[in-house]
C-alpha cells in the first residue's frame, strides 16, 4: 500500500470507531438519558411489599412524575418515589454528583424541619444498593408522627439522567411489615433494568 493511502486510512480510522457504538454502549447512553415519565412507567406494579399507587406529575412544578407506594393492610407503610429532571443537563448516575448531593441534603432539610404533627431526627446514612454500583444516598430516620412513632428512609441519586427522590414512612411498631432497603433496591433495580 503506497505510504500516502496508508496514512489517509489510518487517519479515518478514530472516525469509523465512532459511526456505529457497540450495542453496550448505545444501550447505556440509552439508559442515562430516559425521560422522567419513561422512567416511571418502568417503575414495578409490586416492590419488597409495597404496591404501586397512581403516578402523577410533580406538586412542586418541576418538570418529572411522583409515583406513590404501599403495603397492604390496616397499618400500611407508605413510600413516595419521585423522578425528575433538574436544569442544567443530565445528571451523573449515582449519588456523587452536585445534583444528587443538593437533592438529598434538600429532601433531608425538608424531612427533618419540625413541624407541628411531625418531628423526625435522622439516626444513620448509607448508600444503596448495597451490592453493586451504589445509586442513592439515604438517611435512616425515626420520630413520631403526632403520637405515632415512625421510622423512614430517605433516598436521593442520578438515575436515568434525572434524578429519584425516595421517601418512605412507617409505624415504629409496625416496622417488620416493610423493608425500605429493599423497597428502595428494588426500585434502582427496575430503572436500570434493561
Amino acid at each position: 500500500m503506497p505510504p500516502a493511502l496508508r496514512r489517509a486510512v489510518l487517519a479515518l480510522l478514530p472516525l469509523a470507531a465512532c459511526v456505529a457504538p457497540a450495542p453496550e454502549a448505545a444501550r447505556q447512553a440509552a439508559v442515562r438519558n430516559r425521560a422522567p415519565a419513561e422512567l416511571a412507567a418502568r417503575l414495578p406494579p409490586d416492590a419488597a411489599g409495597f404496591q404501586r399507587g397512581q403516578a402523577l406529575p410533580l406538586a412542586r412544578g418541576e418538570a418529572g412524575r411522583e409515583v406513590a407506594y404501599a403495603t397492604r393492610g390496616r397499618i400500611a407503610a407508605g413510600a413516595t418515589v419521585e423522578l425528575y429532571r433538574p436544569e442544567g443537563g443530565p445528571v451523573p448516575e449515582g449519588p456523587d454528583s452536585p445534583a444528587a448531593a443538593e437533592a438529598f441534603e434538600q429532601l433531608l432539610r425538608d424531612a427533618l424541619r419540625p413541624q407541628p404533627h411531625r418531628r423526625l431526627r435522622e439516626s444513620a446514612r448509607l448508600v444503596l444498593p448495597a451490592a453493586g454500583p451504589p445509586a442513592l444516598r439515604c438517611a435512616e430516620t425515626e420520630g413520631s408522627y403526632g403520637r405515632e412513632p415512625v421510622q423512614g428512609l430517605l433516598c436521593a441519586g442520578g438515575i436515568g439522567g434525572g434524578l429519584l427522590r425516595l421517601r418512605v414512612t412507617m409505624p415504629e411498631r409496625h416496622a417488620l411489615a416493610a423493608d425500605p432497603r429493599a423497597f428502595a433496591t428494588a426500585i434502582v433495580a427496575a430503572l436500570r433494568g434493561p
